[in-house]
């Protein structure tokens, strides 16, 4: 019975002392600034504080964690991110460089951890874009470098060219119009390196309404196209050649490239 009363006392004193440690190490970590702390974004913390603000500690998000500090302005995203610079709420905000896991860098302003504002993306593949952001995507006016030598520079919406801009490729050929969803749609002129030159509407990339047709050599064609050939009414005019004081010019239908001439 002396022994039963022993040893249930012993285990009241462990129990004790378990709970007046804990109690302990719970009074140290208050005393010393470490909270678990929700904010009005719904990002969570555990850590340590100072005056209501995170310090030093892990942030905990939908998405994953991170560990922050505030002093080298770190957060060190538990997908293998890292971000330097500006913080508000545990998420970047302001001005910052995000590394990401992928290799990909950006190096601009973010708001609420999301790229919106002026940046510079340089991916792991070599393409660039400096310029506008919002909601994470290219938005606004910006300039897109490829790794042979060619970039776009004009509008963007939701990281397709959007709007007036100019594309120029490796090989000189040069576009200056309008796009929709990355396509030549609309009106622009077309400037390929060997000289010719269109100008007109454009239909998803093609050549197709109203348009001219200026080629190198002096030759030219006025009218409607259609698949990028000249299709419909139009008027094709020769250059003059050596010799010839009388311009050669023939107004009529077009079918496939081909004038359509009937009997």
């Amino acid at each position: 019975m002396t022994k039963q009363k022993n040893r249930a006392l012993l285990t009241v004193v462990i129990c004790l002392s378990v709970l007046f440690a804990i109690g302990l190490i719970v009074l140290t970590a208050f005393l010393f600034g470490f909270r678990y702390k929700t904010f009005d974004n719904g990002v969570k913390f555990l850590g340590r504080t100072s005056d209501g603000e995170a310090v030093k500690g892990t942030a905990y998000y939908q998405y994953g964690t991170a560990e922050y500090d505030k002093e080298k302005k770190t957060l060190k995203y538990s997908n293998g991110d890292l971000y330097v610079g500006d913080v508000k709420d545990l998420l970047p905000n302001g001005k910052g460089k995000m590394t990401y896991a992928s290799g990909d860098v950006y190096e601009g302003y973010f708001v609420a951890g999301v790229r919106d504002g002026s940046g510079t993306m340089v991916y792991v593949s070599g393409y660039t874009y400096t310029g506008a952001w919002r909601d994470g995507k290219r938005n606004g006016q910006g300039v897109y470098k490829f790794t042979d030598g060619s970039y776009y520079s004009g509008y963007f919406s939701d990281n397709m060219k959007n709007g007036a801009g100019e594309y120029v490729s490796a090989s000189g050929d040069r576009y200056k119009g309008t796009y929709v969803n990355d396509m030549r749609n609309g009106q622009g002129t077309y400037t390929w390196a060997n000289g010719d030159t269109y100008t007109g509407s454009f239909v998803n990339n093609v050549r197709t309404g109203q348009g001219t047709i200026t080629w190198a050599n002096g030759d030219s064609y006025t009218g409607e196209f259609k698949d990028n050939k000249l299709h419909g009414t139009g008027t094709y005019t020769w250059a003059l050649g050596e010799g010839e004081t009388q311009q050669r010019v023939y107004t009529g239908e077009w079918a496939d490239g081909l004038a359509v001439v009937t009997p």
